[in-house]
Protein backbone atom coordinates (compact mmCIF):
# COMPACT_ATOMS: atom_id res chain seq x y z
CA UNK A 1 0.00 0.00 0.00
CA UNK A 2 1.59 3.17 -1.05
CA UNK A 3 1.80 6.24 1.40
CA UNK A 4 -0.76 8.44 2.02
CA UNK A 5 -3.39 5.47 0.83
CA UNK A 6 -6.01 5.62 3.22
CA UNK A 7 -6.46 1.65 4.19
CA UNK A 8 -9.72 0.20 3.69
CA UNK A 9 -12.00 -0.27 6.41
CA UNK A 10 -12.09 -3.49 7.85
CA UNK A 11 -15.87 -5.32 8.07
CA UNK A 12 -16.82 -6.77 10.81
CA UNK A 13 -18.55 -10.22 11.14
CA UNK A 14 -21.77 -9.54 11.20
CA UNK A 15 -21.62 -7.33 8.12
CA UNK A 16 -19.90 -9.55 6.25
CA UNK A 17 -22.97 -12.07 7.34
CA UNK A 18 -25.53 -9.78 5.96
CA UNK A 19 -23.70 -10.07 2.61
CA UNK A 20 -23.55 -13.67 2.19
CA UNK A 21 -25.70 -16.16 1.47
CA UNK A 22 -27.40 -18.78 4.45
CA UNK A 23 -25.01 -21.57 4.41
CA UNK A 24 -22.09 -18.93 3.77
CA UNK A 25 -23.18 -16.89 6.99
CA UNK A 26 -23.52 -20.25 9.08
CA UNK A 27 -20.14 -21.13 8.13
CA UNK A 28 -18.69 -17.32 8.59
CA UNK A 29 -20.71 -17.38 12.15
CA UNK A 30 -19.06 -20.69 13.42
CA UNK A 31 -15.25 -19.59 12.52
CA UNK A 32 -15.75 -16.34 14.12
CA UNK A 33 -16.97 -18.03 17.48
CA UNK A 34 -13.77 -20.19 16.97
CA UNK A 35 -11.58 -17.62 16.90
CA UNK A 36 -12.93 -15.20 19.33
CA UNK A 37 -15.86 -13.36 18.25
CA UNK A 38 -18.64 -13.37 21.08
CA UNK A 39 -21.43 -14.85 19.63
CA UNK A 40 -24.76 -12.34 19.01
CA UNK A 41 -26.59 -14.37 21.79
CA UNK A 42 -24.54 -13.37 24.39
CA UNK A 43 -24.43 -9.33 23.81
CA UNK A 44 -26.52 -7.12 25.40
CA UNK A 45 -28.70 -5.02 22.78
CA UNK A 46 -26.60 -2.10 23.58
CA UNK A 47 -23.59 -4.16 22.73
CA UNK A 48 -25.25 -5.02 19.77
CA UNK A 49 -26.11 -2.62 18.47
CA UNK A 50 -22.69 -0.88 19.14
CA UNK A 51 -21.47 -3.83 16.66
CA UNK A 52 -24.19 -3.33 14.09
CA UNK A 53 -24.40 0.19 14.02
CA UNK A 54 -20.44 0.56 13.38
CA UNK A 55 -20.45 3.38 16.41
CA UNK A 56 -19.07 3.96 19.79
CA UNK A 57 -21.72 3.14 22.72
CA UNK A 58 -21.54 7.28 23.33
CA UNK A 59 -22.39 7.65 20.14
CA UNK A 60 -25.91 5.61 20.04
CA UNK A 61 -29.56 7.54 20.68
CA UNK A 62 -32.48 5.39 21.58
CA UNK A 63 -36.14 6.61 20.92
CA UNK A 64 -38.42 4.76 23.46
CA UNK A 65 -41.98 3.83 23.83
CA UNK A 66 -43.57 2.84 26.66
CA UNK A 67 -47.62 1.48 26.73
CA UNK A 68 -49.67 -0.84 27.46
CA UNK A 69 -49.22 -4.70 27.45
CA UNK A 70 -51.41 -4.89 24.34
CA UNK A 71 -50.05 -1.90 22.37
CA UNK A 72 -46.26 -3.55 23.00
CA UNK A 73 -48.07 -7.18 21.70
CA UNK A 74 -49.33 -5.34 18.27
CA UNK A 75 -46.86 -3.75 18.16
CA UNK A 76 -44.28 -7.01 18.08
CA UNK A 77 -46.83 -8.04 15.15
CA UNK A 78 -45.87 -4.95 12.80
CA UNK A 79 -42.36 -5.54 13.90
CA UNK A 80 -42.68 -9.54 12.79
CA UNK A 81 -43.88 -8.01 9.33
CA UNK A 82 -40.81 -5.71 8.58
CA UNK A 83 -38.75 -9.14 10.37
CA UNK A 84 -40.68 -11.31 7.30
CA UNK A 85 -40.04 -8.36 4.77
CA UNK A 86 -36.56 -8.30 5.15
CA UNK A 87 -36.01 -11.69 5.95
CA UNK A 88 -32.29 -12.77 4.55
CA UNK A 89 -30.78 -8.75 5.44
CA UNK A 90 -31.68 -8.90 8.86
CA UNK A 91 -29.97 -10.33 12.22
CA UNK A 92 -32.08 -11.05 14.94
CA UNK A 93 -30.17 -10.62 18.67
CA UNK A 94 -30.36 -11.64 22.34
CA UNK A 95 -32.54 -9.20 24.48
CA UNK A 96 -29.88 -9.57 27.10
CA UNK A 97 -29.04 -11.53 30.10
CA UNK A 98 -27.36 -14.08 27.81
CA UNK A 99 -30.86 -15.28 26.74
CA UNK A 100 -32.07 -16.50 23.34
CA UNK A 101 -34.80 -14.36 21.67
CA UNK A 102 -37.93 -14.98 22.74
CA UNK A 103 -41.35 -14.76 21.46
CA UNK A 104 -45.36 -14.30 22.55
CA UNK A 105 -48.42 -15.37 21.63
CA UNK A 106 -50.80 -12.33 20.27
CA UNK A 107 -54.43 -13.47 20.57
CA UNK A 108 -55.75 -12.29 17.70
CA UNK A 109 -59.51 -14.58 17.97
CA UNK A 110 -61.20 -16.85 20.15
CA UNK A 111 -59.34 -19.62 18.15
CA UNK A 112 -56.50 -17.83 16.41
CA UNK A 113 -53.13 -16.97 17.96
CA UNK A 114 -49.80 -15.33 16.27
CA UNK A 115 -46.11 -15.56 17.46
CA UNK A 116 -44.65 -12.27 17.80
CA UNK A 117 -41.34 -11.41 19.26
CA UNK A 118 -41.44 -10.90 22.41
CA UNK A 119 -38.31 -10.18 23.81
CA UNK A 120 -35.35 -9.59 21.19
CA UNK A 121 -33.18 -7.07 19.05
CA UNK A 122 -33.08 -6.84 15.39
CA UNK A 123 -30.80 -4.94 12.89
CA UNK A 124 -32.19 -3.10 10.23
CA UNK A 125 -29.55 -2.19 7.65
CA UNK A 126 -29.73 1.13 5.47
CA UNK A 127 -32.65 1.13 2.99
CA UNK A 128 -34.72 -1.16 4.95
CA UNK A 129 -36.64 -0.26 7.52
CA UNK A 130 -35.24 3.58 6.85
CA UNK A 131 -32.68 5.35 4.93
CA UNK A 132 -30.18 4.79 7.34
CA UNK A 133 -29.56 1.41 9.53
CA UNK A 134 -31.55 1.40 12.82
CA UNK A 135 -31.80 -1.40 15.61
CA UNK A 136 -35.51 -2.14 16.94
CA UNK A 137 -35.62 -4.00 20.79
CA UNK A 138 -38.87 -4.86 22.13
CA UNK A 139 -39.38 -5.92 26.14
CA UNK A 140 -43.04 -6.99 26.39
CA UNK A 141 -42.29 -7.99 29.84
CA UNK A 142 -45.04 -5.70 32.38
CA UNK A 143 -42.52 -4.13 34.36
CA UNK A 144 -40.59 -2.77 31.35
CA UNK A 145 -43.29 -2.84 27.86
CA UNK A 146 -40.41 -1.18 26.04
CA UNK A 147 -40.52 -0.62 22.48
CA UNK A 148 -37.36 1.36 21.46
CA UNK A 149 -35.21 2.18 18.09
CA UNK A 150 -31.52 2.37 18.50
CA UNK A 151 -29.64 4.63 16.23
CA UNK A 152 -26.61 6.74 15.52
CA UNK A 153 -27.12 10.48 17.02
CA UNK A 154 -27.24 11.80 13.57
CA UNK A 155 -29.67 9.67 12.66
CA UNK A 156 -32.24 10.52 15.89
CA UNK A 157 -34.49 12.10 13.71
CA UNK A 158 -34.71 9.44 11.50
CA UNK A 159 -35.94 6.98 14.56
CA UNK A 160 -38.54 9.13 16.26
CA UNK A 161 -40.29 9.37 12.83
CA UNK A 162 -39.90 5.87 12.20
CA UNK A 163 -41.12 4.95 15.45
CA UNK A 164 -44.23 7.39 15.07
CA UNK A 165 -44.80 5.36 11.67
CA UNK A 166 -44.94 2.25 13.93
CA UNK A 167 -47.53 3.78 16.00
CA UNK A 168 -49.34 5.26 13.68
CA UNK A 169 -49.94 1.72 12.08
CA UNK A 170 -51.53 1.03 15.03
CA UNK A 171 -54.68 2.38 14.31
CA UNK A 172 -55.19 1.16 11.02
CA UNK A 173 -55.66 -2.40 9.15
CA UNK A 174 -52.85 -3.84 10.26
CA UNK A 175 -53.89 -3.88 13.75
CA UNK A 176 -55.74 -7.54 13.90
CA UNK A 177 -57.66 -6.32 16.94
CA UNK A 178 -59.09 -2.82 15.92
CA UNK A 179 -62.95 -2.91 15.57
CA UNK A 180 -63.12 -6.17 17.52
CA UNK A 181 -64.95 -7.03 20.58
CA UNK A 182 -62.03 -7.94 23.75
CA UNK A 183 -62.45 -9.08 27.37
CA UNK A 184 -60.27 -7.19 29.66
CA UNK A 185 -59.28 -9.07 32.71
CA UNK A 186 -56.29 -8.82 35.37
CA UNK A 187 -53.38 -11.17 35.12
CA UNK A 188 -50.01 -10.80 37.31
CA UNK A 189 -51.83 -7.42 38.06
CA UNK A 190 -51.87 -5.84 34.89
CA UNK A 191 -54.42 -5.63 32.42
CA UNK A 192 -54.85 -7.81 29.52
CA UNK A 193 -56.97 -7.72 26.61
CA UNK A 194 -58.26 -10.96 24.49
CA UNK A 195 -60.21 -10.85 21.66
CA UNK A 196 -64.23 -11.94 21.83
CA UNK A 197 -67.00 -13.34 19.37
CA UNK A 198 -68.44 -10.75 17.74
CA UNK A 199 -71.83 -8.81 19.60
CA UNK A 200 -74.91 -9.41 17.63
CA UNK A 201 -78.30 -7.42 18.53
CA UNK A 202 -80.67 -5.36 16.39
CA UNK A 203 -83.28 -2.74 17.74
CA UNK A 204 -85.98 -5.00 16.78
CA UNK A 205 -85.19 -7.41 19.02
CA UNK A 206 -85.28 -4.93 22.02
CA UNK A 207 -88.94 -3.29 22.59
CA UNK A 208 -88.12 0.17 24.06
CA UNK A 209 -90.32 3.80 24.31
CA UNK A 210 -89.27 5.80 21.39
CA UNK A 211 -87.74 8.49 23.69
CA UNK A 212 -85.17 6.31 24.80
CA UNK A 213 -83.94 4.98 20.93
CA UNK A 214 -84.04 9.00 20.77
CA UNK A 215 -81.27 9.40 23.48
CA UNK A 216 -79.38 6.21 21.86
CA UNK A 217 -79.52 7.90 18.51
CA UNK A 218 -77.67 11.50 20.14
CA UNK A 219 -74.85 9.27 22.10
CA UNK A 220 -73.90 7.76 18.79
CA UNK A 221 -74.09 10.62 16.52
CA UNK A 222 -70.75 11.68 18.41
CA UNK A 223 -68.78 8.95 16.55
CA UNK A 224 -71.42 9.10 13.29
CA UNK A 225 -73.29 11.90 11.79
CA UNK A 226 -72.19 14.52 14.17
CA UNK A 227 -68.49 13.50 14.79
CA UNK A 228 -66.59 15.53 12.60
CA UNK A 229 -68.46 18.63 13.45
CA UNK A 230 -67.79 18.15 16.84
CA UNK A 231 -64.24 17.99 16.15
CA UNK A 232 -64.51 20.77 14.43
CA UNK A 233 -65.93 22.78 17.08
CA UNK A 234 -63.11 22.11 19.91
CA UNK A 235 -65.87 20.37 21.76
CA UNK A 236 -64.73 16.45 22.06
CA UNK A 237 -65.91 13.10 20.94
CA UNK A 238 -66.21 11.45 23.91
CA UNK A 239 -69.36 10.80 25.48
CA UNK A 240 -70.46 8.34 28.71
CA UNK A 241 -73.48 7.20 28.57
CA UNK A 242 -75.29 5.62 32.06
CA UNK A 243 -78.10 2.72 31.43
CA UNK A 244 -80.24 2.07 34.76
CA UNK A 245 -82.86 -0.10 35.13
CA UNK A 246 -83.89 -2.92 37.20
CA UNK A 247 -83.13 -6.77 35.92
CA UNK A 248 -84.40 -7.91 33.19
CA UNK A 249 -85.70 -5.26 30.72
CA UNK A 250 -82.92 -5.23 28.27
CA UNK A 251 -79.80 -3.35 29.96
CA UNK A 252 -77.04 -5.89 28.06
CA UNK A 253 -79.56 -6.38 24.85
CA UNK A 254 -79.20 -2.35 24.47
CA UNK A 255 -75.27 -2.92 24.79
CA UNK A 256 -75.02 -5.35 22.65
CA UNK A 257 -77.02 -3.26 19.71
CA UNK A 258 -75.00 -0.23 20.50
CA UNK A 259 -71.58 -2.35 19.89
CA UNK A 260 -72.89 -3.96 16.45
CA UNK A 261 -74.23 -0.54 15.19
CA UNK A 262 -70.70 0.29 15.99
CA UNK A 263 -68.53 -2.78 14.82
CA UNK A 264 -66.09 -1.96 12.49
CA UNK A 265 -65.51 1.36 13.16
CA UNK A 266 -65.21 1.58 17.14
CA UNK A 267 -63.21 -1.37 18.93
CA UNK A 268 -65.38 -2.73 21.95
CA UNK A 269 -63.23 -3.48 25.06
CA UNK A 270 -65.78 -5.21 27.97
CA UNK A 271 -64.63 -4.71 31.44
CA UNK A 272 -64.81 -7.70 34.23
CA UNK A 273 -64.94 -6.53 37.16
CA UNK A 274 -61.40 -6.95 38.69
CA UNK A 275 -60.15 -4.87 35.17
CA UNK A 276 -63.13 -2.39 36.77
CA UNK A 277 -61.64 -2.28 40.22
CA UNK A 278 -57.95 -2.52 40.24
CA UNK A 279 -56.66 -1.56 36.32
CA UNK A 280 -59.56 1.12 34.95
CA UNK A 281 -56.55 3.78 34.02
CA UNK A 282 -54.82 1.13 32.07
CA UNK A 283 -57.94 -0.14 30.24
CA UNK A 284 -58.70 3.55 29.03
CA UNK A 285 -54.85 4.01 28.28
CA UNK A 286 -55.24 0.66 25.66
CA UNK A 287 -57.55 2.78 23.22
CA UNK A 288 -54.62 3.95 22.55
CA UNK A 289 -53.83 1.08 20.51
CA UNK A 290 -57.09 0.76 18.53
CA UNK A 291 -58.04 4.31 17.88
CA UNK A 292 -62.01 4.79 18.20
CA UNK A 293 -63.09 2.77 21.55
CA UNK A 294 -66.27 1.94 22.92
CA UNK A 295 -65.26 0.68 26.79
CA UNK A 296 -68.36 -1.61 28.67
CA UNK A 297 -68.42 -1.44 31.84
CA UNK A 298 -71.00 -3.61 33.27
CA UNK A 299 -73.04 -3.80 36.58
CA UNK A 300 -70.73 -1.01 37.38
CA UNK A 301 -72.41 -0.48 40.99
CA UNK A 302 -71.40 -3.75 42.31
CA UNK A 303 -67.58 -2.24 41.90
CA UNK A 304 -67.61 0.82 42.35
CA UNK A 305 -71.02 2.10 44.81
CA UNK A 306 -70.22 4.85 47.64
CA UNK A 307 -67.69 6.21 49.44
CA UNK A 308 -67.37 5.05 52.66
CA UNK A 309 -67.60 7.31 55.95
CA UNK A 310 -64.11 8.45 55.81
CA UNK A 311 -64.36 9.85 52.22
CA UNK A 312 -62.87 6.71 51.23
CA UNK A 313 -62.77 4.39 47.97
CA UNK A 314 -59.78 3.70 45.92
CA UNK A 315 -61.72 2.23 43.05
CA UNK A 316 -64.32 5.06 42.82
CA UNK A 317 -61.07 7.55 43.03
CA UNK A 318 -59.09 5.70 40.16
CA UNK A 319 -62.91 6.00 38.27
CA UNK A 320 -63.65 9.25 38.70
CA UNK A 321 -59.88 10.29 37.72
CA UNK A 322 -59.58 8.32 34.63
CA UNK A 323 -62.55 9.42 33.09
CA UNK A 324 -61.76 13.37 33.53
CA UNK A 325 -58.52 12.09 31.47
CA UNK A 326 -60.39 10.89 29.11
CA UNK A 327 -61.47 13.77 28.04
CA UNK A 328 -57.77 14.17 26.95
CA UNK A 329 -58.25 11.29 24.25
CA UNK A 330 -60.64 11.50 20.97
CA UNK A 331 -63.17 9.50 20.05
CA UNK A 332 -63.96 7.48 23.70
CA UNK A 333 -67.55 6.10 24.46
CA UNK A 334 -67.95 4.88 27.37
CA UNK A 335 -71.33 2.81 28.41
CA UNK A 336 -72.06 1.61 32.40
CA UNK A 337 -74.96 -0.40 32.90
CA UNK A 338 -76.28 -0.52 36.17
CA UNK A 339 -79.69 -1.82 38.27
CA UNK A 340 -79.43 0.86 40.98
CA UNK A 341 -78.41 4.01 40.34
CA UNK A 342 -78.67 5.38 43.94
CA UNK A 343 -76.26 2.87 44.67
CA UNK A 344 -73.20 4.91 43.03
CA UNK A 345 -71.39 8.04 44.39
CA UNK A 346 -73.34 11.16 43.04
CA UNK A 347 -69.65 11.98 41.85
CA UNK A 348 -69.50 9.31 39.49
CA UNK A 349 -72.87 10.43 38.16
CA UNK A 350 -71.59 13.97 37.05
CA UNK A 351 -72.17 14.99 33.54
CA UNK A 352 -68.11 15.37 33.07
CA UNK A 353 -68.46 11.33 33.54
CA UNK A 354 -71.80 10.36 32.57
CA UNK A 355 -73.30 12.67 29.91
CA UNK A 356 -76.47 11.20 29.96
CA UNK A 357 -78.35 8.67 32.20
CA UNK A 358 -81.35 6.40 30.48
CA UNK A 359 -83.33 4.29 32.25
CA UNK A 360 -85.18 1.58 31.06
CA UNK A 361 -88.66 0.79 32.15
CA UNK A 362 -90.08 -1.92 32.77
CA UNK A 363 -92.49 -2.87 29.88
CA UNK A 364 -96.40 -1.54 29.70
CA UNK A 365 -98.93 -4.20 28.83
CA UNK A 366 -98.30 -2.62 25.34
CA UNK A 367 -94.64 -3.67 25.29
CA UNK A 368 -95.18 -6.96 26.48
CA UNK A 369 -97.88 -7.97 24.06
CA UNK A 370 -95.36 -7.00 21.11
CA UNK A 371 -93.01 -9.40 23.06
CA UNK A 372 -95.11 -11.65 22.61
CA UNK A 373 -96.55 -11.01 19.43
CA UNK A 374 -92.91 -10.92 18.13
CA UNK A 375 -91.48 -14.74 19.41
CA UNK A 376 -95.32 -15.97 19.15
CA UNK A 377 -96.93 -14.91 16.03
CA UNK A 378 -94.53 -17.24 13.45
CA UNK A 379 -96.46 -20.46 15.61
CA UNK A 380 -99.82 -19.29 13.90
CA UNK A 381 -101.48 -20.30 17.86
CA UNK A 382 -104.92 -18.63 18.53
CA UNK A 383 -104.16 -16.71 20.90
CA UNK A 384 -105.07 -13.42 22.71
CA UNK A 385 -101.80 -11.49 22.80
CA UNK A 386 -103.78 -8.75 24.98
CA UNK A 387 -104.96 -10.84 27.23
CA UNK A 388 -101.62 -12.53 27.96
CA UNK A 389 -99.89 -9.48 28.08
CA UNK A 390 -102.68 -8.63 31.56
CA UNK A 391 -101.47 -11.78 32.80
CA UNK A 392 -98.14 -10.88 33.04
CA UNK A 393 -98.56 -7.62 34.63
CA UNK A 394 -95.16 -7.12 36.66
CA UNK A 395 -93.39 -9.02 34.05
CA UNK A 396 -90.11 -7.54 32.69
CA UNK A 397 -89.15 -8.13 28.83
CA UNK A 398 -87.03 -11.17 29.94
CA UNK A 399 -89.61 -12.69 32.25
CA UNK A 400 -92.15 -12.51 29.33
CA UNK A 401 -89.32 -14.29 27.20
CA UNK A 402 -89.02 -16.92 29.47
CA UNK A 403 -92.84 -17.88 29.91
CA UNK A 404 -92.58 -18.75 25.93
CA UNK A 405 -89.00 -20.37 26.57
CA UNK A 406 -91.20 -22.39 29.19
CA UNK A 407 -94.44 -23.29 27.17
CA UNK A 408 -91.96 -24.33 24.01
CA UNK A 409 -89.87 -26.49 26.36
CA UNK A 410 -92.74 -28.26 27.89
CA UNK A 411 -95.41 -28.58 24.61
CA UNK A 412 -93.21 -27.44 21.27
CA UNK A 413 -94.88 -25.93 18.27
CA UNK A 414 -98.49 -26.46 19.26
CA UNK A 415 -99.70 -25.14 22.56
CA UNK A 416 -103.40 -23.31 23.61
CA UNK A 417 -103.91 -19.65 25.20
CA UNK A 418 -104.77 -21.89 28.34
CA UNK A 419 -101.59 -23.51 28.63
CA UNK A 420 -99.65 -20.69 28.35
CA UNK A 421 -101.67 -18.74 30.99
CA UNK A 422 -101.45 -21.69 33.22
CA UNK A 423 -97.73 -21.11 33.38
CA UNK A 424 -97.69 -17.85 33.53
CA UNK A 425 -99.81 -17.78 36.72
CA UNK A 426 -97.95 -21.11 37.85
CA UNK A 427 -94.52 -19.33 38.67
CA UNK A 428 -92.61 -22.58 37.46
CA UNK A 429 -90.59 -20.13 35.04
CA UNK A 430 -89.32 -18.28 37.71
CA UNK A 431 -85.98 -19.08 39.26
CA UNK A 432 -86.28 -21.00 42.93
CA UNK A 433 -83.42 -20.82 45.30
CA UNK A 434 -83.67 -24.16 47.95
CA UNK A 435 -82.98 -22.34 51.46
CA UNK A 436 -82.93 -25.27 52.93
CA UNK A 437 -79.74 -26.48 54.96
CA UNK A 438 -77.69 -29.94 54.18
CA UNK A 439 -75.62 -31.53 56.14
Amino acid sequence: MSTGQTPPRSQSVEAILSAATTPTRAALRTLGELVGNEPTTVLSPTQFAVRHLGADQLELASTKFNGPSTSLAVLGNLLRIEMERHAGRIVVGSPGDDLPPTWSQLDIGPDEKVAVPGRLIVFFPAGTLAAAPLCVTIDDRHWQREFAILSLQADKDLAEKTLEAFRARLKTHENPLRGRVLEACVNDGCVRITASAALTGDRGGLILPDDVWQEVDVFLASATSRRDLLKSLGLGTNRGMLIAGPPGVGKTHLVRVIAAELAGRYTTILADANAMRHTIADLYAESDTFGPTLVVLDDIDLVLGHRDGSGSNTSLADFLSTLDGVRQRDDILTIATTNDPKSLDPAAQRSSRFDMVITLPMPDAASRMRILERHLRPLGLDLDFHALAEVLEGASGADVKEVIRRAVLEHGERFTHAQLVEIAESGRWQTTVNRRKYL
